[in-house]
């Protein structure tokens, strides 16, 4: 959990995009089209990457809790 939060608090996803739209030939990086607006979007970018990621996180670690449990 540490390293989750603290690896989301240093590091931005939408940071590493140029927002420069010719850095991103379609022939060379297809599903990159609109990457360059992501430098606009950055806060709002990361803000739900990291709540998507803690929401997997959780219920993962609830998903084995579960299992444990079971077992135990």
């Amino acid at each position: 959990m540490r390293y989750f939060v603290m690896g989301s608090a240093l590091g931005s996803f939408a940071g590493g995009f140029v927002d420069d739209a010719s850095a991103y030939d379609p022939a060379d990086y297809p599903h990159l089209q609109q990457a360059h607006l992501l430098a606009e979007q950055q806060e709002k970018v990361d803000e739900r990457a990291f709540e998507t990621g803690l929401t997997a996180l959780l219920d993962g670690l609830a998903r084995q809790y579960e299992q444990v449990r079971r077992t135990a």
